[in-house]
């Protein structure tokens, strides 16, 4: 096997470790991730409410506010989504990384990319179902979609500076 072919099997290594990982957080119950007694032991330093207050807004049919959740979960699910979008924004970053090196088409590599990324965001929202605890959402799933497309762009504008520094 030459080396040009065993780096290309290596660039699948990152990738295949980052989607173990997605799977073993989505096996996890949500009782197994609440963070909400963290966050309450540290919330009572600010006042999450003079800050926050005005905030209120639906998500998935759900009021998302203080005064509907409490402080904890209302910083919980703001640090949940966050996860969501940067799990996502790593995955896009290392699947586009391997499309560009089997393909030069950069319209081939992006699409690849997005429907690997959205099968998988759907695949994962299954997966949760099956998990206590957990709810699958579709809302989930575009937020996800979302990290990964931003994980493509931030590969292309490292690709961009990169190359340019080598000239």
């Amino acid at each position: 096997m030459t080396l040009k072919i065993k780096n290309k099997i290596m660039l699948f290594i990152p990738l295949i470790l980052w989607a173990l990982l997605i799977f073993y957080f989505s096996s996890q119950t949500y009782k197994e991730q609440d963070i909400t007694h963290i966050i309450d032991r540290y919330s009572r330093i600010i006042n999450w409410n003079e800050i926050f207050g005005w905030v209120h807004f639906s998500y998935h049919g759900s009021e998302i506010s203080i005064e509907n959740k409490g402080v904890a979960h209302f910083i919980e699910f703001f640090i949940r989504k966050a996860a969501h979008f940067i799990i996502f924004f790593v995955l896009g970053f290392l699947t586009i990384r391997i499309w560009t090196k089997f393909t030069s088409r950069r319209l081939i590599s992006f699409i690849g990319t997005l429907v690997f990324v959205v099968m998988y965001a759907l695949l994962d929202e299954v997966h949760q179902k099956f998990t206590g605890g957990r709810t699958p959402l579709l809302a989930d799933v575009w937020l996800d979609s979302v990290g990964g497309i931003f994980g493509v762009i931030a590969y292309y504008v490292v690709s961009f500076y990169r190359k340019r520094r080598r000239k």
